[in-house]
Parts: structure tokens; sequence; C-alpha cells
């Protein structure tokens, strides 16, 4: 899956949650709770389950079976002004630029890997950002493929094929267009804990059902079919194809790029609340009063801070992109993935 941020020291809010099931601010102690509702640190932040699905698709759900993803960003007590509303659709990615009909389907050499996401929001970061992270161990496996693709002298792209764990679906096509940065580790995945990136461009977005794709069987996979993989899993030459194949033709009504504005709201929701949790707990360590801990003029600054670290962050990227360097971000941990069955995490080891 989406796999792979670095874990970084202080970057979690330790022991604290934001619940969701309050309106406004309402903090309280995780410690060892096993609720579905954990802090930030030990599963999710702010209360925002995981989402296997968005709105686009009907009778969607969390991926723990309950409640609609837009009571979640409803309920975060974030209103929207027509300012910012309208910056998020300004973000929105020209869908020109996706599913090309000249878009080649045949090669004489290429790559394939499934890549198994824990949550279709990180599939939403990687497009915008046009970066992915895995595990420790898939960033490494991806990483060697990437190479020694390059050292091939006729080409040999490295495609990768996303699906969202428990979604049954895959949602497109990228290709690996640099090696992994081990040494960089962004901050929006929507779990704090994969580590290094690299850069991908994203060629095919659109829903297509593992109904389409069932009949693939993977020989190196005990002859499963590739809708039964793990992140990272290689796909063999000619399945491959016939799977590029099978994206590029099928008719979908629907495609992430339809949730891309419901997508950027919960990432700024979440955005502000990671911010206002850290005023908190460096006011809490410098021993200021609680009652003031989070004034509108702090908590602004430090987002402010935010967003400009970030956006130079992105531009950076985008620099890199343009001159042929560009790397991706790691994936957001590997998974086990099954169609229907409980998704278990494997090896921290690889990136997203």
């Amino acid at each position: 899956g989406h796999y792979g941020n670095t874990i970084r020291g202080g970057s979690g809010f330790g022991s604290y949650g934001y619940d969701a099931r309050k309106k406004g601010l309402g903090w309280y102690n995780v410690g060892n709770n096993k609720s579905r509702f954990r802090g930030y640190g030990k599963e999710n932040i702010d209360g925002f389950n995981e989402l296997n699905k968005g709105p686009r698709v009907k009778g969607y759900k969390n991926k723990d079976g309950s409640g609609n993803a837009t009571l979640a960003v409803k309920d975060q007590n974030l209103p929207l002004t027509k300012s910012n509303n309208e910056d998020i659709v300004s973000l929105v990615p020209d869908t020109d630029q996706y599913n090309r009909e000249d878009f080649p389907d045949s090669y004489s050499d290429a790559m394939f890997f499934v890549i198994k996401s824990y949550s279709e929001d990180d599939v939403h970061k990687s497009i915008k950002y046009n970066v992915w992270a895995s595990t420790s161990n898939g960033n490494k496996k991806l990483d060697a493929a990437f190479r020694e693709a390059k050292e091939k002298p006729d080409g040999c792209p490295v495609f990768l094929l996303f699906s969202v764990n428990t979604s049954g679906q895959f949602v497109g096509l990228a290709e690996m267009v640099g090696p992994v940065d081990f040494n960089k580790t962004v901050e929006y995945w929507q779990q704090d804990k994969w580590t290094g990136c690299f850069p991908v461009n994203w060629h095919i977005v659109k829903d297509v059902p593992n109904a389409s794709l069932r009949h693939i069987t993977l020989k190196n996979n005990e002859n499963k079919p590739v809708t039964n993989s793990r992140d990272t899993q290689e796909v063999n030459f000619e399945q491959g194809i016939q799977i590029l194949k099978i994206f590029k033709d099928h008719s979908s009504k629907t495609c992430i790029l339809d949730d891309f504005e419901f997508y950027e709201t919960r990432q700024k929701i979440i955005q502000e609340k990671k911010a206002k949790h850290r005023l908190l707990q460096k006011q809490v360590s410098n021993g200021e009063p609680n009652d003031d801990a989070v004034t509108d003029d702090k908590l602004n600054a430090a987002i402010a801070n935010e967003v400009s670290e970030k956006s130079t962050a992105a531009s950076t990227a985008e620099v890199a992109k343009a001159n042929g360097d560009v790397k991706h971000i790691e994936e957001n941990g590997s998974v086990v993935a099954t169609e229907d069955g409980p998704v278990k995490p494997v090896c921290a080891a690889s990136a997203c």
C-alpha cells in the first residue's frame, strides 16, 4: 500500500488525539486505548479513518466499515470560506493529462509492480505531488528494479499498478521516474510513519474493478489472481502488458479525480489539526497555561509556516521533475493485499 514515510522523532501526537465525535477541539488521552478513535502516532490523526473509497463510489465506507466520509469532514468544524474553497478547486489537476489515447500500450521491455495503499487519501497525495513512498523493503525492491531498468540499452519503464486495500478495484497506473531517495521523507501521508520517497508520473487515472482483472494470474505468486497481491508484488511482463491494455481500454465513469476536492478538504483539516496539536504540545512543554494553548494568531502562524515549507518542497520537486531528476516519496507501508479479507501489515522496511 501507500507505505513508507520515515519515522521521525517528535513528529507524532504522542498520547493525545483529536476526538472527531465532538464539535471543535476536544483532546483526550489515548494511552492503550484500543478503540477506533486513536491518537496520531498510534494510527490515524484527528479521528479520520482511512478511506478505501471516496464519495464518488455509491455506498462507500470507511476502511473499518463505518460511517460516511463526508460526515468526517463536516464534523471537523472547519468551515470552508469562498476563498479557500476556490483555492481547493484550483488544485484539481487537468484531467486531459491522464488517460490519453496516445499513451503507448506495447513495449519491448517493461517492469510492472502492484502497489497496495492503505488509504485513498495517500493516492490523492501521490497524484497531487507526483511522489510515492513504500515500506523499507518495498522501497529497496523498487529502487533496485528502477536501477536495473536504467541499465538496459533499449529502455525499460517501471510501471506501478495502484490499488487501495479492500476497495475491490484498481485506481490507475503511474510510472516510476526516479530512484528512491532514502534520506528524504515527506510530511503529508495519512499516517506519519513512512520514510524515503521517489518520483512518479501518473498516466492512467480511472476506477478499474477487480472483476476486470481477476482472470489474470501470476505464476510468481502461486498462480493467485493479480487482484490478490501484496504491495510491490512484481507482475511478469506478459501479464503486465495485458493489465496495462485493460486499464487503457476500460471505460470507467468514475475516478479519484472526481473526489479531489473532497480529499483536498480532508488534507487541509488534518494539516490544521496537526498544527494546533503541535502548538498545544509546545506550550505544555514550555509550561504555558493550557487555557490559552491554541490562539487563532498562533495557529494561523503555524499553518502559514507549514504551508510555506510544503510549497517550497513541492516547488523543488517540480523543478527536479522538469530536470528529469524527480524522486518519489516512499510508499505508505506495504501490506498483505487480499480482496475481501483483513489487511495485515508486512515488514515495515519497504516504502509506499
